[in-house]
């Protein structure tokens, strides 16, 4: 569950990238990420050319239009942050705030990561009420977080 919000945090929805906010391939790219060897050049070399989700992006700028703070919250290596804002910035996505995955924990699952991740949200001072996710686990997890979390596609993986 999550801890009690500050009254003065800013109301924020919480989007994930891969398979959410751009097209991802599970099938063709997945083994370059869900291993325990990642190849993180190859990932995003492949990530630089996939295009914005049409609908996701579309709820996400509804959002942020009506005030909402926009949050993405990545399983991506924080080292890899230049690339991730670069591909937000091509296709005009505003953001508002961006978390990623700590660079000494590749080892640990993405459910595990966005947990710390949220913790680190509402320290920041906001308020997240909604996240969009495709991973059913991390999905999952959100929601056992005390979280709304639409599952925007299937994430069997």
């Amino acid at each position: 569950m999550t801890e009690p919000r500050a009254r003065d945090a800013r109301d924020a929805v919480v989007f994930d990238m891969d398979g959410t906010l751009a097209h991802f391939d599970a099938d063709a790219l997945g083994h370059l990420v869900h291993g325990v060897e990642k190849q993180w050049d190859a990932f995003f070399d492949a990530m630089d050319h996939a295009k914005p989700i049409e609908n996701i992006e579309k709820l996400l700028r509804i959002l942020h239009a009506s005030g909402h703070a926009i949050l993405i919250c990545s399983g991506r290596p924080a080292g890899w942050q230049h690339r991730s804002e670069a591909w937000l910035r091509a296709h005009d996505i505003p953001f508002d705030g961006m978390y990623l995955r700590p660079m000494d924990a590749d080892h640990r699952s993405d459910e595990e990561v966005k947990e710390d991740l949220l913790a680190k949200i509402i320290e920041d001072g906001f308020n997240p009420w909604l996240v969009v996710d495709d991973r059913r686990r991390v999905v999952d997890k959100w929601r056992d977080m005390g979280l709304t979390c639409l599952q925007c596609a299937p994430g069997d993986f």
